[in-house]
């Protein structure tokens, strides 16, 4: 059987009544047409269009707010505003359908899996359907890892109760998301696909889903040193390399020889934003030799114990918290604990989880 994306298995049924779609660059076929543009080809009645945090083009910078724009003359309304990252229901009484078709990235923080929650709990109101358009999860979907979020520290980087590393495909995941909205939720499904492959395994082409997740080396480090961002080290924002390298004051005495399926090369660098922008940074460069083994979670907390080593206000401990889904890492911290010592706390809090996401997978 032809490996297909959801989407391509879509374009075949569109639905003929108005429609809406929630997507960016990233939503493309595997030659790299722009969905908005195949289905304008087919005749789709599309009324307007949603655009999550990073804009259309996904090419603005985190925490960048979205302004409204037009797309070949098709209204693109921003769901990442000052006011609001939700959407109203009011924006869905001319629609029916909306389709959601974006590449995720595997990682918790990751906000367009919180739009796809404020969606399905936005059409569970208004009443229209909702098709998710699947893509292959990029870290596997067979390999789930770091902390669960704990359901007091809920935030739009962390919009439910599942492990940093979730392990599912975005179809997936919407059922997850959907179990006590109970949307009106059709899941595009891809064909021939096995969840224990990668991204790569599918596509020729990595198309960033994100200005600074530009190849997908990135995609496997930012899962767990998104929690390195909220510390006094530079993730490489603002060069050409951001989550290929790391670097902050110190960090040579950093000793990275237990972490396995990575090479660590030791360079100087520069970053042009904040954190630490400006400044000339010991640092690493990370190679990735073994996808299977490497795990960026056990990383950041190898840097997170040593920048705490070095000075405890090298942490904003809110900040992390909300990334982390607990403030357990502090006490962790505080107590001393390993780095395997931690990493075993997230096996035993995330053993309902994997239960219960069985009951949610579309692939063998």
């Amino acid at each position: 059987m032809e490996f297909k994306l959801g989407i391509e298995k879509l374009l075949p049924e569109l639905p003929s009544k108005p429609i809406a779609l929630l997507t960016n660059a990233s939503g493309v076929t595997q030659d790299l047409i722009q969905n908005i543009d195949l289905m304008m080809k087919k005749g789709a009645n599309i009324r307007k269009i949603f655009a999550p945090e990073h804009g259309i083009y996904a090419a603005l910078k985190n925490g960048e707010m979205v302004q409204d724009e037009t797309y070949a003359g098709i209204p693109v309304k921003s769901i990442y505003t000052e006011k609001s990252h939700e959407i109203d229901p009011a924006e869905l009484e001319d629609v029916e359908t909306v389709i959601y078709d974006i590449q995720d990235a595997g990682a918790r923080p990751y906000t367009y899996i919180s739009s796809l929650k404020h969606l399905l709990t936005a059409t569970g109101k208004s009443g229209a359907q909702v098709i998710v358009c699947d893509r292959p999860a990029p870290l596997s979907g067979s390999i789930v890892d770091g902390p669960m979020m704990q359901p007091g520290f809920r935030s739009f980087v962390g919009i439910d109760d599942f492990p940093l590393r979730y392990g599912m495909t975005i179809g997936e995941m919407a059922q997850y998301l959907n179990r006590d909205i109970n949307a009106d939720l059709k899941i595009s499904t891809m064909s021939a696909y096995k969840r224990s492959y990668y991204y790569d395994s599918y596509l020729k082409h990595f198309v960033p889903p994100s200005l600074n997740l530009p190849t997908l080396n990135a995609l496997f480090v930012f899962v767990g040193m998104v929690l390195v961002e909220s510390s006094k080290v530079s993730v490489g924002r603002g060069t050409p390399y951001p989550f290929s390298q790391f670097g902050y004051n110190g960090a040579w005495s950093l000793n990275l020889k237990e972490q396995r399926g990575a090479i660590f090369r030791k360079i100087m660098f520069i970053p042009s934003l904040d954190p630490l922008s400006g400044q000339k940074l010991e640092g690493f460069s990370i190679h990735i030799e073994d996808r299977k083994i490497f795990r960026s979670t056990t990383l950041a907390i190898r840097i997170l114990k040593h920048l705490f080593s070095l000075d405890r206000e090298n942490i904003d401990f809110k900040h992390l918290s909300i990334l982390y889904g607990s403030d357990d890492l502090r006490k962790f911290l505080e107590d001393d604990m390993g780095v395997r010592e931690i990493a075993e706390t997230w096996i035993d809090s995330s053993t309902d989880y994997i239960e219960a996401r069985q009951a949610f997978l579309l692939y063998d």
